[in-house]
């Protein structure tokens, strides 16, 4: 399955000419690692039983995203395996280059009218880690959310991210 067209878009937005080489080579980083698509596999969903169970979330995952598309590797709890890109919290998670917390998505500017938290399954709470491919890229992101706000300490963000770099080991040994 090609991850790659052109023009490269993030969402359905056009990217500038510098940005859209960026997203091809992710997108390259993303296709490397042969994962899009390919169903369970119990190392990675040791990762996020444990990241649901260690923070009492209602779910926790551990997403892909290519050019149109969020792709669940992993989850634990009731979230769609798919969903569009432009709808997906760990989208906006890869833009940039540290964790994306959002302590109450309902008071969040970018997120308080997004489908999933305002219809099922009510996302409240979002805390991902974006998560490295081949290259360096950012293909995806660990990630735990609720229905419920919340904040993290220092001891549980230092956690998750503990857990990403669990899953980016495994995410760069399938490539």
């Amino acid at each position: 399955m090609a991850l790659l067209t052109a023009p490269a878009r993030a969402g359905n937005r056009r990217l500038p000419r510098p940005l859209q080489e960026a997203e091809l080579q992710r997108l390259r980083s993303l296709d490397r690692t042969g994962l899009m698509g390919s169903g369970d596999e119990e190392r990675f969903d040791r990762l996020t039983r444990r990241a649901r169970a260690l923070f009492g979330v209602s779910a926790a995952s551990i997403s892909l995203v290519a050019e149109d598309r969020q792709y669940l590797k992993s989850v634990m709890g009731s979230l769609t395996r798919v969903i569009p890109r432009d709808a997906s919290f760990c989208s906006v998670a890869i833009e940039g280059e540290t964790d994306l917390i959002v302590t109450d998505t309902l008071e969040h500017p970018r997120f308080r009218s997004n489908a999933f938290v305002v219809q099922a399954p009510f996302i409240r709470f979002y805390a991902g880690v974006p998560l490295r491919g081949p290259g360096g890229w950012f293909i995806g992101s660990m990630c735990i959310l609720d229905t419920a706000p919340r904040t993290l300490s220092t001891l549980d963000l230092r956690l998750l991210r503990n857990l990403a770099v669990e899953a980016e080991l495994e995410i760069n040994a399938a490539s």
